[in-house]
Order: C-alpha cells, then sequence, then structure tokens
C-alpha cells in the first residue's frame, strides 16, 4: 500500500540517509542526468511547498505513539507481498519468518497495531518485486528520477505494477462499493505518506546539505537498493565510490 502512493517512494528514499549503504550501489548508471536534476528539483519543490508542511501539521497533531502503531499497522499490511517475494527468491526460511510476523501480528498484535512478533525477538525485513528480478539476474536499467516517484529504475518501476498485482488489498472489494474501496486505500496511502514523511526532516536536512545533493541522493538511493537486494550483505570500503570530490564545489 505504501507503494501505492508514488511520492512516497520518494520519501522513503531519502530517508536511507540513516542506512548503511553497500558497495555495489556506487556507480549507477546515469545517462539521463539532464531530466533527473530536473525531476530532482521539481520534488524537492513538492517537499518544500506540500509534502513537508503537510506532514509537519500531521505530526503536530498526531502523537508519536499513534505514528508508530500506524506504521506498525502499515507494515503488516505488506506481508503477503513481502512473502511472496521472498517465495520467488526461493528464501525459504525468510519465507517462513514473514510468515510467522504477518500471523502473530495480525492476531496478538491486533491487525498489526502492536509489532508483536518483534516482541518475541522475529525481525522483519522488506522485500519488493523489483529486488526478486535483481536475484533473477535482470539488470535495473539507468537510473531515473521521475516527477513524485522519486529515484527508481525500470526494474523497479515494473516492480512496483507487479507488487501491486500480488497485493491482496488490490483485489479486496469493501462493502462490494468501488468508490468505498478507492476511499479506503486512497485514505490508508495518504496516511502511510504522511506518516513516513513526519519523521525524515533531520534526513532531508542532512542531504540538503551536501555540497551536490543530486549526487549524494543517487549515491545513497543506489547504495541502499543494492544492500536490500544482498538482504544487508554490504561492504562499507567501497560505499562512496560514486562521490565527487567535493573539494571542487568549494570556492
Amino acid at each position: 500500500m505504501k507503494r501505492f502512493v508514488v511520492a512516497a517512494y520518494a520519501s522513503l528514499a531519502i530517508s536511507a540517509c540513516a542506512t548503511a549503504p553497500d558497495s555495489s550501489g556506487g556507480n549507477v548508471a546515469d545517462p539521463y542526468q539532464g531530466f533527473n536534476r530536473q525531476m530532482f528539483a521539481f520534488n524537492q519543490g513538492v517537499d518544500k511547498y506540500a509534502l513537508g508542511p503537510a506532514a509537519s501539521a500531521y505530526k503536530t497533531l498526531t502523537p508519536a505513539v499513534a505514528r508508530d502503531r500506524v506504521d506498525d499497522f502499515l507494515g503488516n499490511l505488506s506481508g503477503p507481498v513481502i512473502f511472496a517475494n521472498d517465495i520467488l527468491q526461493a528464501e525459504a526460511s525468510r519465507a517462513g519468518t514473514t510468515a510467522a510476523r504477518f500471523t502473530i501480528n495480525s492476531t496478538i498484535g491486533l491487525l498489526g497495531i502492536w509489532d508483536a512478533a518483534e516482541h518475541f525477538g522475529i525481525d522483519g525485513h522488506s522485500e519488493d518485486f523489483g529486488q526478486t528480478l535483481a536475484v533473477w539476474g535482470v539488470d535495473s536499467g539507468p537510473y531515473l528520477v521521475l516527477p513524485l516517484l522519486g529515484p527508481s529504475t525500470p526494474r523497479d518501476l515494473l516492480g512496483i505494477g507487479v507488487d501491486q498485482a500480488l497485493d491482496p488489498l488490490t483485489w479486496v472489494e469493501i462493502d462490494n462499493d468501488a468508490d468505498t474501496d478507492l476511499a479506503v486505500r486512497s485514505g490508508l496511502a495518504v496516511i502511510g505518506l504522511l506518516n513516513a514523511r513526519a519523521g525524515l526532516d533531520d534526513q532531508i536536512d542532512a542531504l540538503n546539505a551536501q555540497p551536490e545533493p543530486y549526487v549524494a541522493l543517487r549515491r545513497i538511493w543506489s547504495s541502499q537498493r543494492q544492500a536490500e537486494i544482498a538482504n544487508g550483505e554490504i561492504d562499507d570500503d567501497a560505499a562512496y565510490d560514486d562521490l565527487p570530490e567535493f573539494d571542487e564545489f568549494e570556492e
């Protein structure tokens, strides 16, 4: 559901500022850099004048404990998609973990409002069809920055569509009314977007403080993406290969 709203993807990508990068993400192909930079500037404007202020208002009105419950609930909704991609990647152990988490959180955790599985020592992970394609050996294609969608690649764009098809919520009908279905799905997506963006002020400020925010985000996103594909197996030594020599930006 969080992937249903394209702006959420950009926000979550920026959140990778706080995550250790992977070595193989440093040298992403960027042949459309002129277009990408324009879209990056557009997305920054949307965040500055629309998404950021809306998230700040949401944060002011919503206590932290409530935002945590929203995060747990929406995270639990992604369980079936994660499980499907675990299976497609032949990761039986991880699939078992995902199934256990979904079962525990949907019952003891009151439909996922509380991450009970974590309290039992069963930690979660994320998987999506873009990662599955990478495991299958499909090339990512060039780096793209799209309006509202943010950082992506052709492989990940295809993955978003397949994940939507795999998501049971795509097919569940509520009261046999299409308008109600749309309202519920849209509401969940907007809440998920605001909830994700509400905690990213420090990361976004750190990104914008970089001499080249565009280059920094490209490195951060691609490195984090490779770390996800490798299930967190990272090599910090080569993590910053894509960064320019920042001295060249100094007057």
